[in-house]
């Protein structure tokens, strides 16, 4: 059996019902077990501790705000500049999407914002689905070279070996960081046959993706710091390079878990206070999933409202 039969067979095997519950079951039994170890690594630290180390300066929650809300806004302008709607009328729909591809399915965001584009734009399928294809493409280059670079400046100022945590031969790293460079090489190059818009807007949205990430990624360094001013600012370089790693890694469910579990593990080697970033790592994922609660269900009661709305104003019209 060739190679390319073997891939269509296991491909077509995934999209069997058995092939999507193995895969469901899979997602399932791996939360499940970084949920266990964070449990056990809490229990390790004590309860009483993390609770006590919850951050309490206001703050820490007022950057969370410009956290959360920094990628629906920077996506109503990022559509924005190819298609034509309001900024009113668009945020609601990027939160949404925001909510869709973290708590549902990678891209689901991307499948209901086209439903509602195409319902609610005058643009054809398929200029939509191209915006939203180089939109995602242009995402992912930047948000790799944004890694790469601020991965390198983060690992070089930390105090922190990767070898001391996983045995990894240093020169993975170099092979690493050229299959980067060479892909993204290729990108540019062949960027007329892969991204369809053009060069000048290619770029702009290449630049509100830019600014975005490093917004971000200061901000999050400013918020862990308001909650533990005494930490080093290396040691917070350290995290977010961590943090990079562990949200790089592709195909894997819960990664913001993932990163606490990692976060956790890593103190030890930090001698800094475990009960303190478990205190605000928690606090910004259970925040994020009480603003993801709150905020859906908010528009999608919303949402009915107004489509009750228009259901009673079109059977007035033609009563």
């Amino acid at each position: 059996m060739t190679f390319s039969k073997l891939k269509k067979r296991w491909l077509s095997f995934w999209r069997t019902k058995t092939g999507k519950r193995i895969s469901k079951t899979l997602q399932y039994v791996f939360i499940a077990i970084v949920i266990g170890y964070l449990i056990y690594q809490l229990t390790e630290i004590g309860w009483q501790r993390v609770w006590e180390s919850l951050p309490v300066t206001p703050w820490f929650y007022v950057l969370f705000l410009f956290l959360y809300f920094a990628l629906p806004v920077s996506e109503q302008f990022i559509y924005g500049t190819s298609l034509n709607f309001s900024f009113k009328k668009g945020l609601p729909v990027f939160i949404q999407k925001k909510i869709y591809n973290a708590d549902v399915l990678g891209y689901s965001g991307e499948a209901y914002f086209f439903i509602w584009a195409k319902k609610n734009l005058k643009e054809s399928s398929g200029y939509i689905f191209g915006v939203i294809k180089d939109n995602n493409i242009i995402s992912s280059v930047t948000s790799t070279l944004v890694a790469a670079v601020l991965l390198s400046i983060f690992l070089y100022v930390s105090q922190l070996n990767l070898q001391q945590i996983i045995e990894v031969n240093r020169e993975y790293f170099y092979y690493g960081a050229i299959a980067v460079v060479l892909i993204l090489a290729s990108l540019i190059y062949f960027r007329h046959y892969i991204i369809t818009m053009s060069s000048g807007m290619a770029s702009k949205i290449f630049g509100i993706h830019l600014a975005r990430l490093l917004f971000v990624y200061s901000v999050e360094i400013i918020q862990w710091m308001v909650v533990m001013p005494e930490v080093p600012l290396y040691i917070w370089f350290t995290y977010m390079g961590i943090k990079i790693i562990s949200t790089r890694i592709p195909f894997l469910p819960s990664r913001d878990l993932l990163f606490i579990g990692a976060s956790l593990e890593i103190s030890q080697f930090l001698n800094i206070s475990g009960a303190g970033i478990a205190g605000i790592l928690l606090a910004s994922n259970v925040l994020t999933k009480l603003m993801n609660l709150g905020l859906y269900s908010f528009l999608a009661f919303k949402g009915s409202l107004i489509k009750k709305e228009e259901t009673d104003s079109t059977q007035k019209a033609t009563s």
